[in-house]
């Protein structure tokens, strides 16, 4: 597992990136290796992820009638909700990056994505630690987390960019590649291990 001076390195090469400074690139390894080490950054993302898994539980608990637990099978469900949904994008690149024109950017689109669910994770858990630590914050949380969102969908959309080579077609539709299935297989999922409060 990549140490954090490494995880480190490839923020700084992504944030070049997003600034749309193509020096971004030597920051981070494109090689093989360093293709299957960026899976890694679940690892990375699993405490920030945690955060917003304890935020779920508790939302949920408050939803559901007063004497209701949940135990490991829960954490677990989510887990696998997270793992679907950070993973069927980037099956969907592979599947389709020959038939739309863009195999030679796969690996650069993975590497670049996985790392950067790192800092976008930790965004992301801001909301759930307020709404954890501060009851009745669903509003501001709600809000904080709008904005993260549309902040994130932009990040992304410029990444995808600059590693396209300027396409602005091509990386909106990416963009809408990693955003859509994502949400519907988070959604279908967690209909289908009834995580959402009934």
């Amino acid at each position: 597992m990549p140490l954090l001076e490494e995880v480190l390195s490839y923020i700084k090469g992504l944030w070049l990136l997003i600034q749309g400074n193509g020096e971004g690139f030597r920051w981070l390894d494109f090689s093989e290796s360093g293709l299957w080490r960026s899976f890694t950054a679940m690892l990375w993302c699993l405490p920030a992820i945690a955060v917003t898994w304890a935020s779920w539980r508790l939302y949920y608990l408050s939803a559901m009638p007063t004497g209701t637990t949940v135990g490991f099978g829960f954490v677990f469900k989510l887990l696998v909700v997270d793992l679907a949904s950070w993973l069927l994008p980037l099956v969907l690149v592979f599947v389709l990056a020959r038939p739309l024109g863009f195999a030679a950017a796969v690996v650069p689109i993975v590497v670049t994505t996985n790392w950067l669910s790192v800092p976008l994770s930790y965004a992301m858990a801001v909301p759930a630690a307020i709404r954890l630590v501060i009851p009745g914050s669903e509003g501001l949380t709600s809000l904080i987390w709008l904005v993260l969102l549309f902040v994130s969908i932009g990040i992304l959309f410029r990444l995808l960019r600059i590693i396209t080579g300027n396409q602005t077609l091509l990386a909106t539709a990416l963009t809408a590649l990693f955003l859509l299935p994502s949400m519907m297989m988070g959604e279908l999922l967690q209909q289908f291990f009834g995580l959402i409060p009934t």
